[in-house]
């Protein structure tokens, strides 16, 4: 799962529901949605056959329409600025993709057909992308589905443009295909922020107060990872807290240390393996 290129022609639909899924924190994969979308590659995906599967996921997608490109812009504005990721049908009908933040102008786009699926577009090059023209009428719209949870969400991924050039460059490819491996693990070990959040501290509070420490042990205790790799790992689930605002409540910080330990801990023994110890 997580951020990667499409393998084929035909399942655009389902990668771009998948990456909308993303940003409310809800992880399913492409087969999934392509097999209740009923996606074949003679076909494609429909809107229908993915209005099916949001349904499936508690989610529904509601259409937005616009032949003239400002109005376009700013209803598709309005959705992003709700939170809320959308589908939009590019190039003439024949592919999907995914904008899922908007801001001084640029749009995060999450297209599976690039090798880097995250990409930066500009107002205009958005619009020249999206825009259909149909070739006997002339007649031009711009169509797309904001995806809109059926339940409160405490989960949104907030992907800037900087954040999204951080995760498509080389230092970040092991967390961009494994996103919802270290989404799962987070978010067991802390808590969404909201408007009721008191005496809490963020992940990355967190990391400065104890990654030393965790490091440091776990590092001795097994002997084989370097500290460069147990803090790359460390790194990487502080990017996700940032991106989904997780914090650690004061009174579980020492819970949340020993459940970040032992996860470091599992990584070494799962990928040096381990003698038995007593």
């Amino acid at each position: 799962m997580s951020f990667y290129p499409q393998p084929d022609s035909y399942r655009c639909g389902p990668f771009a529901l998948k990456y909308a899924l993303v940003m409310l924190g809800i992880f399913k994969h492409e087969d999934q949605i392509a097999y209740i979308s009923g996606s074949t590659w003679w076909a494609g995906t429909d809107e229908i056959g993915l209005q099916k599967a949001a349904k499936k996921f508690n989610v529904r997608m509601k259409y937005l329409q616009s032949s003239n490109p400002n109005d376009a812009r700013k209803m598709l504005n309005i959705e992003l600025a709700k939170g809320r990721p959308c589908l939009l049908c590019v190039r003439n009908w024949e592919h999907w993709c995914t904008v899922v933040h908007h801001g001084r102008g640029q749009y995060v786009v999450v297209d599976s057909e690039q090798d880097k699926v995250i990409v930066i577009k500009n107002s205009e090059q958005l619009l020249r992308y999206w825009r259909f023209k149909d070739r006997d009428t002339g007649v031009i719209s711009y169509d797309a589905y904001a995806i809109i949870p059926n339940f409160k969400t405490y989960t949104r991924a907030q992907f800037i443009p900087s954040t999204a050039k951080q995760l498509m460059s080389k230092k970040y490819n092991s967390l961009s295909l494994k996103w919802d491996q270290y989404f799962n693990d987070l978010i067991s070990i802390t808590r969404p922020r909201t408007k009721l959040t008191i005496n809490a501290i963020s992940f990355s509070e967190f990391l400065r107060r104890n990654k030393e420490n965790i490091v440091t042990q776990v590092a001795n205790w097994h002997g084989m990872p370097s500290y460069n790799e147990l803090n790359n790992i460390l790194d990487n689930m502080n990017f996700i807290a940032e991106i989904y605002d997780l914090i650690v409540p004061t009174d579980e910080e020492k819970h949340a240390l020993i459940d970040v330990t032992s996860i470091l801990m599992m990584y070494a023994c799962g990928k040096y393996g381990m003698d038995p110890i007593y």
